[in-house]
């Protein structure tokens, strides 16, 4: 068989030539064109043109051309077809695990990929939540005072609207009062007399003895 250095493409190409001649009757697999791909890979290789001679090929011009089918041809093929599976079935083997190495994880299902990217999308929103929260409540207190701010400030608003209006509302009852009152005036300063509200009794106008002059006339 050729040897474990020989490239890898180079003996799949040795075992595909041999295998098709060897198990396949069709006469275009006893030929190979040396100056095609294939062809000069082999050509290119001393060990494998050496195993091809030895299944009873040989250079025929510008081809690579099994002259007869026999047992050479069967034993050489089965030989290298051998030896290229343990060399390509060895390069997919996985590499042996070191002792006491944890076995690989198991592959999910669909189902359970499915319901771990839920959860950690999940765990990932909580996550985020927590964070709004944490944000918020730092701020809160700041905003609680900002607001009772704007709340006083609105009331003092209110009062004073309040009181303006309570005023322009007594200057406009004034003022109807001294348009529908014929007997008002302006009020010098000093004087009461006006809008007092005061009545005189019979004793403040005549006195004590009723203007009879104390002689008891009535």
């Amino acid at each position: 068989p050729p040897s474990p250095t020989l490239p890898l493409d180079v003996h799949k190409l040795l075992h595909l030539v041999l295998h098709n001649a060897a198990t396949k009757p069709d006469p275009k697999y006893l030929k190979v064109n040396l100056s095609g791909g294939a062809g000069t890979k082999l050509n290119n290789s001393a060990e494998a043109m050496r195993v091809l001679s030895s299944a009873g090929w040989s250079v025929v011009g510008a081809d690579l051309v099994l002259e007869r089918r026999g047992e050479a041809l069967s034993s050489v093929s089965a030989s290298v077809s051998a030896s290229y599976a343990a060399r390509a079935d060895g390069g997919n083997r996985p590499e042996p695990k070191a002792p006491g190495a944890p076995p690989p994880p198991a592959r999910l299902s669909m189902k359970q990929q499915a319901r771990l990217d839920a959860e950690a999308r999940e765990k990932a929103e909580r996550s985020l939540a927590a964070k709004k929260r944490k944000g918020s409540s730092s701020t809160s207190l700041k905003a609680q005072a900002r607001a009772s701010a704007e709340a006083a400030r609105s009331r003092e608003v209110q009062e004073a609207a309040a009181v303006k209006e309570e005023l322009r509302r007594k200057i406009e009852a004034d003022r109807e009062v001294r348009k529908n009152d014929p007997n008002w005036r302006p009020k010098a300063a000093g004087d009461k007399s006006q809008g007092s509200t005061k009545q005189t009794t019979f004793r403040d106008k005549f006195g004590e003895d009723g203007g009879c002059g104390g002689g008891g006339c009535c």
